[in-house]
């Protein structure tokens, strides 16, 4: 009997320890099973919840939304002016899960790309960088691959798409790739000495072309919030070497602002009928009564749309967003939009021009025309018709920048700005 006895006693305790580390990781991946069931819910009710914001839908405070034997629960909360939060905790036999959204109202269009230009292509010269995708509905061309770096993926579109002598940290797409490297993934129809650390796609489909982000309804409305504020005709050119506010206004000349000791506060939309040149130190600021938004300022000649409409920016000016208590907002910026169509029409006069330390919260819009950055310039995002880097030049996309919102526009429209996972509360 007391063999018997010892003998089980010995038989269950090397059955036991046999069977013990199976049995956790049987648990653990049930666990895991029951997780993912957690943070896909937990998903589901923060998309269910946004799509009733954005459709102005009513929401129960908090919403609960089951999925299979899952329960998300949904709050919402403001975070600021025009601003919102999603919280969303997915719980699954209390494997809890959580995935938060920030959302924000934009004017409805989006700034997807470091740059974005259209048929006229991409020019990089001289140590030039775009950090941030490049998204080109012509050619993608640089001098010299160890020198000109697109810190992203880059596109060139159409059957004409070609990318030369690129180095591009990420992937890169187009018809016809010559002399570049290429970090990751090379999509394309013909290869040309061309170094690719990632997987060749021969024989891929060409990328279309993308439209402008900017609809031209909403920079005639722009135009038209200026007008609304009042007109200013005389004198002519208008020089501003002073400190100054403006805004909503149009000004019916050309206009020049210099001096390092001139301040130009926005409180609104600018439309130069005309010419703008700014020169010699001065500072752009967005007024902080403007919150967490934007002031674009755009140069069009109604009646010159292919000789005027230029903006020259020289001379180590700067450019800030708005302040909150001293402290700088994100997703505040100046932009400069250039309506001038002589690029597009074939011409060869430049829409916007800027070099010698150029830099600052500053984003560049020229849809119809031709852009040349050069001299150390810095600037957070550039679209235009054709575009050309030279001499250090960066531009250096802003993640929050995609869904942006200026001053005046048609608002209201709510987009995801950030997204992540997140700690449960509990």
């Amino acid at each position: 009997m007391v063999a018997v006895v010892g003998f089980t006693v010995v038989a269950l305790v090397i059955v036991f320890g046999i069977t013990s580390p199976i049995i956790r990781q049987v648990q653990t991946v049930r666990n895991f099973q029951i997780s993912k069931q957690s943070y896909f819910t937990a998903e589901a009710g923060s998309e269910d919840v946004f799509y009733r914001i954005k459709n102005n839908l009513t929401i129960s405070s908090p919403e609960v939304v089951s999925l299979g034997n899952a329960i998300a629960t949904v709050t919402v909360s403001t975070t600021g002016p025009g601003e919102q939060e999603i919280l969303s905790e997915g719980n699954a036999s209390n494997l809890i899960r959580s995935v938060v959204k920030n959302i924000t109202v934009t004017d409805g269009f989006e700034f997807s790309f470091a740059v974005q230009v259209g048929p006229g292509g991409l020019r990089m010269q001289n140590d030039s960088d775009v950090i941030g995708n490049v998204y080109s509905s012509g050619p993608i061309d640089g001098d010299d691959n160890d020198k000109n770096y697109i810190l992203g993926d880059a596109v060139s579109s159409g059957p004409g798409g070609s990318i030369d002598e690129i180095h591009a940290t990420s992937s890169a797409y187009a018809h016809t790739i010559t002399d570049s490297k290429i970090d990751k993934d090379a999509y394309y129809v013909t290869k040309t000495n061309t170094t690719v650390t990632g997987t060749s796609y021969p024989g891929s489909p060409d990328q279309p072309s993308v439209s402008m982000p900017i609809a031209e309804f909403l920079l005639d409305q722009w135009e038209a919030d200026a007008v609304a504020g009042g007109t200013i005709s005389s004198p002519c050119p208008y020089n501003i070497n002073s400190n100054v506010t403006l805004g909503p206004k149009k000004i019916d000349c050309d206009v020049r602002v210099y001096g390092n000791n001139t301040v130009v506060t926005l409180t609104g939309t600018l439309w130069i009928n005309g010419n703008l040149t700014i020169d010699n130190d001065p500072e752009f600021k967005v007024a902080d009564s403007v919150g967490n938004k934007s002031v674009p300022v755009v140069a069009h000649s109604t009646s010159n749309p292919t000789t005027k409409g230029m903006i020259d920016i020289n001379n180590e000016p700067n450019f800030y967003g708005s302040e909150t208590g001293g402290v700088a907002n994100p997703d505040s910026y100046i932009m400069f939009i250039s309506r001038n169509t002589s690029a597009e029409s074939g011409g060869t006069v430049k829409a916007i021009t800027a070099g010698n330390h150029v830099t600052g919260n500053l984003l560049l819009y020229a849809p119809h025309g031709a852009v040349e950055l050069s001299n150390e310039v810095i600037l957070r995002e550039v679209t235009s018709y054709s575009l050309t880097l030279k001499n250090n030049t960066q531009v250096y996309y802003n993640i929050g920048l995609a869904q942006p919102l200026f001053t005046t526009g048609p608002g209201g429209a709510w987009k995801i700005k950030r997204w992540k996972e997140t700690k449960p509360n509990n």
